[in-house]
């Protein structure tokens, strides 16, 4: 937001200090027709995602890696569970607290059952396979959450619908919507839709992707212009377990800054692993 943008330009930088994102219990049952996670969660983990979700190998903005309509809180205590009626249609549901606070895990169970602040979601969908299931992925996503006293959000609900689909295991076009009323979302409304193309057996990979989105008019109190994102990036693998990213952004009518037309965001990302 600092440079006048209703969203985030790159996900995985804060200034937050030490933080605690994940620590749950996850079980499946029978190859994965009955599944939960119960614990300090993040939700984005698994609610709305889709083949190219990761911020850390894939797009830098919000409104690529997850779904700029919906409010997901914090990391806090958590629980979700996912049925598979069929090899190919599954129900994912869950709660976690709306004040999550990845800076304070020791007040996650207070903040859970004492503050009754929650946000629920529901979802149905069609994958492929278990294996691909993030890669051809067609799903609606329903989501509530509830008014937050401390922080004057009031509580909202939504919609979103992702499609994602990946041919000759390189190609991988997706299309995503959402829609927001109230609950503390970037956006009120959006539609993303892009490309994903991997190059080479060495998963070289080229992402692009352009969104439309509508500001709530409780950003700042008034009614903004359709602020318009697009996102390109090349993620390219030095050794296996190098990657480096360069990344630009081009953003059409940032809605925080009305006096600006436009703005362009360059990043370069490094990623190694063991």
């Amino acid at each position: 937001q600092a440079v006048g943008y209703a969203g985030l330009t790159a996900v995985p930088f804060s200034d937050a200090g030490n933080v605690l994102t994940n620590l749950y219990w996850y079980q499946g049952y029978n190859e994965n027709r009955f599944a939960f996670v119960a614990g300090i969660v993040d939700v984005t983990d698994y609610v709305d995602v889709y083949g190219l979700v990761s911020e850390w190998t894939d797009f830098s903005n919000l409104a690529f890696s997850t779904n700029p309509t919906i409010p997901s809180p914090n990391q806090g205590l958590g629980t979700a569970a996912l049925i598979r009626m069929t090899s190919n249609y599954y129900v994912l549901g869950g709660v976690a607290d709306a004040n999550g606070d990845p800076t304070d895990p020791g007040n996650a169970i207070n903040s859970f059952f004492n503050t009754h602040e929650l946000f629920k979601h529901l979802e149905l969908g069609w994958i492929g396979s278990w294996e691909n299931r993030v890669w051809d992925n067609f799903h609606i996503t329903a989501w509530h959450a509830d008014g937050r006293e401390a922080t004057q959000v009031d509580e909202g609900w939504g919609v979103a619908f992702s499609v994602s689909r990946r041919f000759d295991d390189r190609w991988t076009p997706f299309l995503r919507a959402g829609y927001s009323d109230g609950g503390g979302a970037i956006l009120s409304r959006s539609v993303s839709a892009g490309l994903g193309y991997k190059l080479n057996d060495r998963s070289d990979y080229l992402g692009f992707g352009a969104n439309w989105g509508r500001p709530p008019s409780d950003v700042t109190g008034e009614e903004h212009k359709d602020q318009y994102t697009f996102e390109a990036y090349y993620r390219l693998h030095v050794v296996p377990q190098v990657a480096i990213t360069p990344d630009v952004q081009f953003v059409v009518n940032p809605a925080l800054t009305p006096s600006e037309d436009s703005l362009w965001v360059l990043g370069l990302r490094l990623r190694a692993t063991l």
